[in-house]
């Protein structure tokens, strides 16, 4: 085994929670468990969510007004005739990606809080979207088509 190499090594076809992997780190040679790679996944995919868009399986959906949550990649918001406020909890990590789309309009839902530069982002038409960036104790605007005001 020791006069081994990883790439001759017969492949496994199932895995347990005990069997372990081999890792160099740090240009040093340690084993891993399975069920510890496991464990701390979700932070991972957390944090890489927000880059690749996974997560998209739990979009949230917000009638009207409300708060949009930093928890889901992607919000879908809609309003019915009238003027509606909605807030934007803040970011969990620099980097963090927010995806928002309005999905119908007859009114006007509009974020006005926690918008770095801006003093709101309105929603008005089906398809307006806003793509936002967490950074600095801040949402940053990156793109999108909502209105925004200045």
């Amino acid at each position: 085994m020791a006069d081994s190499k990883v790439s001759e090594l017969t492949a496994a076809t199932t895995v347990n929670s005990a069997d372990l992997l081999y890792l160099v780190q740090s240009n040093a040679d340690k084993k891993l468990s399975i069920s510890t790679l496991l464990a701390n996944l979700p932070n991972t995919f957390t944090k890489v969510g927000g880059l690749f868009g996974l997560n998209l399986n739990n979009p949230q959906t917000i009638a009207n007004a409300g708060t949009i949550n930093a928890t889901s990649v992607f919000t879908s918001i809609s309003n019915t005739a009238g003027v509606y406020s909605l807030n934007i909890d803040d970011g969990t990590y620099v980097g963090q990606i927010k995806l928002i789309m309005c999905t119908a309009a007859a009114g006007t839902s509009s974020i006005t809080s926690n918008i770095k530069g801006a003093s709101s982002i309105a929603f008005t038409e089906p398809g307006q979207t806003a793509i936002l960036i967490w950074y600095n104790s801040d949402w940053w605007i990156i793109g999108g088509s909502a209105t925004v005001t200045y």
